[in-house]
């Protein structure tokens, strides 16, 4: 699984399990995610909740407040059911979105949507809008980051603006295709060009 992680997400891993020996944990909770995620600081998650000063001080802090002392475990410290859940559903976001690799971002949108865990709620009570407001935000930043300019000889489209719910009829109909979202809109815009040139003939 981690072979699919990009550089900066393997980093925040090493850096949860960093945070869960700092706190004496025998655990890596999504605790230690939110934390390994925001001290990541050139992922684009981190950067995303910089303007609103989220910070993994902040959250460490509130952390070591609402702790209980544990004794520390030597050696692997393995990941809560919540942290491998946490795990697998970046997969899932990784592929709604259309990309090939998981990075920070996708760790913060799986965190987000799993409400009930300890790092959503430490999220929640940090963070100055609810955690809908936080998703729609980092799905902006996450669009905006990938138009940044491509290679040469290739022209960025426009992003199309869709509705969550339009967003996964897409995901959906680009699953069933056997394609990754991106390549699926692309090959829906070229047909909708070519079928606007017949007509104009």
């Amino acid at each position: 699984m981690f072979e699919r992680f990009t550089d900066h997400a393997r980093h925040a891993i090493v850096l949860a399990s960093e945070a869960a020996r700092a706190h004496h944990h025998d655990h890596l909770g999504t605790e230690h995610l939110l934390l390994g995620i925001l001290r990541e600081a050139d992922g684009i998650a981190a950067k995303t909740l910089q303007p609103w000063r989220i910070s993994a001080d902040v959250v460490d802090g509130r952390l070591r407040a609402t702790g209980h002392p544990q004794t520390g475990r030597s050696g692997h410290i393995p990941f809560t059911p919540q942290a491998k859940k946490v795990l697998e559903q970046s997969m899932r976001e990784t592929s709604l979105l259309g990309h090939d690799l998981i990075g920070t971002e996708h760790l913060l949108l799986a965190l987000i949507d799993s409400g009930d865990c300890t790092g959503a709620r430490l999220l929640g009570e940090v963070a100055p809008v609810d955690l809908a407001e936080l998703r729609r935000h980092l799905l902006r930043q996450v669009a905006d980051h990938r138009r940044a300019p491509g290679p040469a000889g290739r022209t960025q489209v426009t992003t199309i603006e869709l509705t969550d719910a339009e967003h996964a009829l897409c995901a959906v109909a680009a699953a069933k295709a056997g394609q990754n979202l991106d390549a699926w809109m692309r090959e829906r815009i070229l047909d909708a060009a070519r079928a606007q040139g017949t007509a104009a003939e």
